[in-house]
Parts: structure tokens; sequence; C-alpha cells
């Protein structure tokens, strides 16, 4: 077991994510997958903060998550993979990297966003890279918390 589930969440790591879905889903890695925060330091100091001990935390860019998942560096690990757009996703799928499920946790209703749920909002191009996820077979699910029954995005 590798990846246990990829969410999209604009906050990428928070008291939600390192509290509860980690106890739920007994998560042992958080990767944060982002090209621009991966280069910056200040702001992956403050996240890996946030990391429970016992677990361990990458914050790296697109490229060097397919590369490590390709080379087995998580094979033994329960990974949650946290990522701002659906298009990040597309990209570790295309580039080999298997995911489970994928969880619409957090995007903003602004930039013409349009409100699908409550604390999900979504452009053109995101329901269409969501799409693209879809016919690629991942099953996408709407669940705030875990407690949260899990709602089927139908787009």
């Amino acid at each position: 077991m590798t990846v246990v589930l990829a969410r999209i969440d604009q906050r990428l790591i928070h008291g939600l994510i390192v509290n509860q879905w980690a106890q739920k889903l007994q998560v042992k890695r958080f990767m944060v997958v982002d090209d621009e925060i991966s280069q910056n330091e200040d702001i992956k100091a403050s996240m890996r903060m946030s990391k429970p001990a016992g677990t361990g935390m990458s914050i790296i860019d697109t490229q060097k998550a397919i590369t490590n998942f390709n080379a087995g560096k998580y094979d033994a690990q329960r990974v949650l993979i946290l990522v701002k757009e659906p298009a990040t996703l597309i990209k570790l799928i295309e580039g080999g990297v298997d995911i489970p499920k994928v969880d619409l946790g957090i995007l903003f209703n602004e930039d013409g966003r349009q409100p699908v749920t409550k604390f999900v909002a979504l452009d053109d191009q995101e329901k269409a890279d969501l799409e693209t996820i879809k016919q690629k077979g991942v099953p996408l699910v709407i669940q705030y918390v875990p407690d949260d029954p899990e709602q089927a995005y139908e787009g």
C-alpha cells in the first residue's frame, strides 16, 4: 500500500488533515506536491511544524514525486497526497503514480470559480481536469472531514 488518498485542498496541510484525516487513514507520510511551494523554504518549514510525531512529510515538486514513487521510495508507507489543483494529479497519474481515490476537500469560491458544495468551488478548467481523472478510472468524492458521508463527485 502506498497512496491511501489524494486530496485537493487549497490549504494543503492544516488541522483537519493532521488531526482527523491522518488518524482515520493511518497516514505515515504527508506528501504535498506543488511546484511553487516546493521551492519556498519558509512555507515548507512552517508546514513541517504541523507534522504529527511518527509521520513523515515530503513537500516536493511534481516530477520529484513521480520519480520517487516509481523508484518505490514510499512502498512501505501509507501516503496522503495533498495538492492545490486537479491538474497536478493528472501529471502524477500519467507519470505512473497509482492513486486509488481523489477527495475534493477545500477549493475556495474565488477567482471565477462556481460553488459545487459549501467547501468546493470549481472553474471550467478544474471541472475538465476532474473529468480527465474520472476517465482514467479514479473515483472522485467530496468529503470535508472523515466523519462526513462520502459524496460522489459527478461533475
